[in-house]
């Protein structure tokens, strides 16, 4: 007999289980349990001993890890929405010639991982969610159990748990593409986000206030490297989910939705229609928070709100969002909300300018920990040339000082130069035209190799 208190052990508190001793389990992709469950009838649920949502390929691990702790369960049903993919994943997984193993936990062994496909294969069924009712009814029972007795493996482990001293809140992040900045995110984070605790059970790493900006994302021309954890085909899935107001079933709200058909207002026109009668307006914004609605409610929106701002010619776009899983939802959240400052971009006639995006929550799951410092380990490069677009500086040394010219960005024409006795002197200076820290790093060296080489009455030539 399963005890209520011992079992599911991941995720309870987002699984419904009608009969902890019944044998058939129930995933449902991105359909909510609740309408899942309201579609059984007494008879099935009898036999239903978990219903729980599957959004992406990672929570694999903990349907297997449940499992193998309830000898007693051995059938899974799987229905509803495959909005990420990863209902298709599961179906590789289990029917394939061959899986993506890379996705799995190190802590549970390869030959556990083969030993549930192997059962499983055999006792899944992927069916419409209208059949479950026929299904399970046809389903043989009194089976014996899939394996003797419950099995756990260890933890995934985190190799960096240490919280390291950082600012803590408002760190900023850019980056041409979003993929790259992406890396820059996760390895932030890792390395200085707070632990604490979630709602959902478990821990999180979290930074407050990260400002994220894309400079050069081409919605018609993506930069999606295999590194990501979706691809072009899952991305065009969930981006109808942002462009447009479409109600899919079983999903409690989209972005889309909230964004279009908002009490019956598309926000989006509605950007549009201001900025083409007054582009210096400030008041282009949308919401998807409905205080009546929101307020308390476990399920609001994580996307609060955007904000169209023409500046100079260029559209920039800053985005709220309240929560953000930078691990599993942030690529896709940018490269959406980057096709939604397109659109408007294209209807107003304005350049494409930054895409700013503020989540005041910042955090990478626990489950995700690991696999977010393998993928900044295999795929963030090492420090490199850093565009400044405050400019850069020319440094030469003449008439026994040190002299700094300002140079418009990418090699442009002088703006304005400074000189100096030693480099203290001159970074005093130039500070508040340097915004990148690898150019400060770089031009600090530069500096210091100038003073040393007017010291010595020695050539200087700046590297």
């Amino acid at each position: 007999m399963i005890q209520e208190k011992k079992w599911p052990r991941y995720y309870k508190e987002m699984i419904s289980s009608p009969n902890l001793n019944g044998d058939v389990g129930i995933i449902c992709g991105w359909t909510k349990k609740e309408e899942i469950e309201k579609r059984l009838d007494g008879k099935s649920k009898k036999r239903i001993a978990a219903i729980g949502q599957l959004y992406s390929k990672e929570g694999l691990n903990y349907i297997i890890r449940n499992i193998f702790l309830n000898p007693g369960l051995k059938y899974l049903i799987v229905a509803g929405s495959n909005l990420s993919g990863s209902i298709d994943f599961m179906k590789d997984f289990l029917f394939g010639t061959s899986y993506e193993d890379g996705i799995f936990h190190k802590e549970i062994p390869g030959d556990k991982i083969n030993q549930f496909r192997e059962w499983f294969k055999d006792h899944t069924l992927f069916v419409e969610e209208a059949d479950i009712n026929d299904i399970i009814s046809k389903l043989k029972e009194h089976e014996e159990n899939w394996i003797e007795k419950p099995e756990e493996f260890p933890e995934a482990k985190c190799r960096e748990s240490i919280d390291l001293p950082s600012e803590g809140v408002g760190i900023r992040l850019e980056k041409r593409k979003v993929a790259e900045l992406w890396l820059d995110v996760l390895y932030h984070i890792m390395k200085f986000g707070s632990l604490k605790k979630t709602q959902y059970g478990g821990t999180q790493k979290e930074l407050v206030g990260l400002t994220t900006v894309i400079s050069n994302e081409d919605p018609c021309n993506l930069y999606l490297p295999n590194y990501l954890t979706f691809g072009k085909e899952e991305l065009d899935n969930y981006l109808p989910q942002m462009m447009t107001a479409e109600n899919f079933t079983g999903i409690e709200y989209t972005y889309g939705e909230q964004l279009r058909n908002h009490g019956g207002i598309n926000q989006i026109e509605s950007i549009i229609e201001q900025i083409m009668s007054e582009n210096f307006t400030r008041r282009a914004i949308a919401t998807t928070w409905d205080v009546k609605k929101h307020n308390k409610n476990p399920k609001s929106p994580c996307l609060i709100s955007i904000q169209a701002l023409v500046n100079g010619g260029y559209l920039q776009l800053i985005c709220y969002i309240r929560s953000n899983d930078m691990y599993g939802a942030w690529p896709q959240n940018a490269l959406a909300l980057r096709s939604i400052q397109k659109e408007i971009a294209d209807s107003t006639g304005c350049k494409m300018g930054k895409l700013i995006i503020i989540s005041a929550s910042a955090h990478i799951y626990e489950k995700d920990f690991v696999k977010a410092l393998e993928v900044v380990k295999r795929n963030r490069p090492k420090i490199g040339c850093v565009e400044d677009e405050r400019g850069d500086f020319l440094i030469s040394v003449s008439d026994s000082k040190i002299k700094a010219t300002h140079l418009l960005p990418a090699g442009g024409h002088p703006i304005q130069s400074f000189e100096g006795k030693s480099a203290r002197e001159l970074m005093i200076k130039i500070t508040p035209f340097i915004s990148q820290i690898p150019h400060a790093l770089y031009i600090g060296g530069e500096l210091l190799k100038a003073e040393i080489a007017l010291e010595n009455g020695t050539e200087y030539i700046q590297d």
